[in-house]
This record gives C-alpha cells, structure tokens and sequence, in this order.
C-alpha cells in the first residue's frame, strides 16, 4: 500500500475516522480500521493522531445543518421536509450522527455540548417568546425521534409513505416551537 502525501494523508486518516466513529461509534473503531480505510498503516495514522482518543475528538464534529431560510411561522415543517429529503437520498443524517457519537465516546459530556451548541442554540436564538430553549430542546428531541425510527429503525410504514409522514409531523414540530 502506498501512503499519500503529508496533507493528503492528514486528510484521509481525519476522513476515515469521522466517519467510521458517526457509523460505528468510538468502542468498535480501531486504528487498524482507521488505517485501511484511509490507505495507510496504523502507524502512520499513530503519527498523524496521537491516539484513538486524540482522533476523536479531532473528528467528532457536531455539524448541524443550517436552519432553514423560512420565517418561524413554517420551520417546523421546513425542518422534517429537510430530514425527509435527506432520506430519500440517503445522505448523512445529522441528528443520527450524533446519537452515534454520543454512544460510548471517551467524553460523552463534550459531545453532548457539541450536540446542543449545534442544534439547540441556533433554534432557541431564532425563537421568540417564552421558554425558547425548551421548545427548541423539545422540537430537536422530535426531530431526532423521527431521524432515528427512519435510520436506524428503518420504520416500514413511515419510509412506505415519507410524503404522509412530512405531512403529519411537520405541524407536530411547529406545535412545539409555538408551544407558549
């Protein structure tokens, strides 16, 4: 195996240990793994890294989507048609992600602060009134909910029909951005 250069090789050990810790989680990656999915040796991803827990915590962004460019009154249904589409073409799910990181990190309190720096403050300084950071916390937990019964549980009814499930929860998450 033929090592890349210096910043291509920088790039790739980072590349491959992001997302094997989103898919895997931190326990079941090792840096043999990291290795052969980056084309290198492990002792050049030890060289690059430091160690597992160093790569980690280089790697385990928390990288929310931005929020919707929609007036308030519409970003709960504008957030699940997002989640939604995101779906159908199978793209990284964010809010997975970071369930996933969060599952036996090395400091799980670290990635609990990226996940709320991420997701909860953007909403809660969009939201106006009363208690915005617990409606915000409620319609992230509503959206994560919806995220994980598509990802992980791979729901039959609601990936059967994800134009009625839009339809559905979209109103659902609004409610709780709304909720006074």
């Amino acid at each position: 195996m033929t090592a890349p250069e210096a910043p291509d090789l920088h790039a790739a050990v980072w590349g491959a240990a992001a997302e094997l810790f989103a898919r895997n989680g931190y326990p079941e990656v090792t840096i043999r793994a990291i290795a052969a999915r980056a084309g290198t040796s492990p002792a050049l991803v030890m060289k690059v890294a430091g160690s597992k827990e160093e790569l980690f915590h280089r790697t385990a962004t928390i990288s929310a989507p931005a929020l919707p460019d929609v007036p308030v009154s519409q970003l709960g249904p504008a957030l699940v048609a997002e989640l939604v589409d995101r779906q159908r073409r199978g793209d990284l799910e964010h809010l997975g992600r970071a369930m996933m990181l969060r599952v036996n990190a090395p400091d799980p309190e670290c990635v609990r602060a990226k996940f709320l720096g991420g997701y909860v403050a953007p909403l809660t300084e969009v939201l106006e009134g009363p208690r915005p950071e617990l409606r915000a916390e409620l319609a992230v937990s509503a959206l994560l909910g919806l995220a994980t019964t598509l990802r992980f549980f791979e729901s039959p009814a609601l990936l059967a029909d994800l134009d009625a499930a839009e339809a559905v929860y979209g109103p659902i998450v609004q409610q709780l951005l709304d909720a006074p």
